[in-house]
């Protein structure tokens, strides 16, 4: 099992390291993305602005460049306004090209780093790491560790495990009904408190499950749905990014809102599952990387900088979806569904900044 959650394979974000390393070859590639986004018609119009420290004799050849990539002739054409930013993050120099359309964000990015050759491989600035913590049969929606305890949070209820001689033994039991396809779960202890979200339910009560919680309607998640729900609408995922929110909707790609809940654009890197951490001095996100919920998955965390992503880390492989990820301390939690044994593993994401 835990060949699976090893510290990951020496991928590289969609191959940027490999194809886009030195500032040409990320000019070539970004024209190559922009172009794509170009229906036949329409013609770009560059604006550019360094935000790195990248030397501005550097700065100053890749609008002209782009510039060249992008010309086409077309009758009647229409103009498509893209701002270029030269940005930074914990892996070097980024390109970030943001196509406006009547209100409508798309971002596209290519990466590189000054001076370095264009065979060399980038090293990934931070790893993550993967620790069983529990497996079992039931649907597990969420875990919660405090010492010598455990709570569980499946779709048959809340299970307190107590570790007695090095091994978990269930020692009290809440049921709560969560009747809904494909649901989802969470549960938050503080101190002797342990708060239960399931759709359309929140609960509270002590968290050695000495009593009875108390269970009433309302609580974060959507009745009869496996959504999150906020001022009326309904998402799976949010994160608050350096000013930005980010939000999976339930078109399946990632949405940027500024601090007015302006649209800032929309990309499609990550599955449904993400948080927000603190970590390696900024402010990073550990993301699921597939929305396919039939065949394996994986972990990886990414700096957002302008308004773009980039992954900082190696991903951390699985046997099988990423069913939930949560908060956790300094990481996150990962709940996944093993193909082969149909089980279902929660494992604790521990970042590692050192690298």
């Amino acid at each position: 099992m835990m060949r699976d959650v090893g510290r990951g394979i020496c991928l590289f974000f969609l191959c940027m390291a490999a194809n886009a390393q030195t500032l040409d070859d990320a000019v070539s590639a970004l024209a190559k993305k922009i172009s794509s986004r170009l229906a036949p018609a329409e013609i770009a119009r560059l604006t550019t602005r360094n935000l790195s420290s990248l030397p501005a004799a550097d700065a100053a050849k890749i609008q002209p460049a782009l510039t060249r990539a992008l010309q086409r002739r077309v009758r009647d054409a229409k103009t498509v306004d893209i701002a270029v930013t030269i940005s930074e993050n914990l892996r070097g120099y980024l390109l970030v090209a943001e196509i406006k359309r009547e209100g409508d964000v798309s971002i596209e990015m290519a990466e590189f780093r000054a001076g370095a050759p264009a065979a060399a491989a980038a090293r990934p600035a931070a790893s993550v790491e993967g620790r069983l913590v529990w497996e079992q049969e039931a649907p597990m929606l969420d875990l919660a560790l405090s010492g010598d305890q455990m709570l569980v949070l499946d779709t048959a209820g809340v299970w307190l495990y107590s570790r007695n001689a090095g091994k978990w033994e269930r020692s009290a039991q809440a049921p709560i009904s969560t009747n809904v396809r494909d649901p989802r779960g969470r549960l938050q202890v503080s101190g002797d408190i342990v708060s239960i979200d399931v759709p359309g339910i929140t609960c509270k009560g002590p968290a050695n499950l000495s009593s009875s919680i108390h269970c009433e309607e309302g609580g974060r998640f959507t009745a009869g749905r496996n959504t999150l729900s906020s001022d009326g609408r309904e998402f799976f995922t949010t994160a608050d990014i350096g000013g930005d929110t980010l939000v999976a909707e339930l078109d399946g790609r990632t949405h940027i809102y500024d601090a007015a809940h302006t649209a800032q654009g929309v990309f499609d890197v990550w599955g449904s599952d993400f948080v927000g951490v603190s970590a390696c001095g900024a402010r990073l996100v550990l993301a699921a990387t597939d929305n396919d919920r039939r065949s394996p998955d994986s972990v990886a965390l990414y700096d957002f900088s302008n308004r773009a992503t980039v992954r900082v880390s190696d991903p951390v492989e699985f046997a099988g979806p990423v069913t939930a990820l949560w908060p956790a301390g300094d990481g996150a939690l990962a709940v996944v569904r093993n193909l082969k044994s149909g089980k279902y593993a929660a494992y604790n994401l521990a970042l590692d900044c050192s690298r």
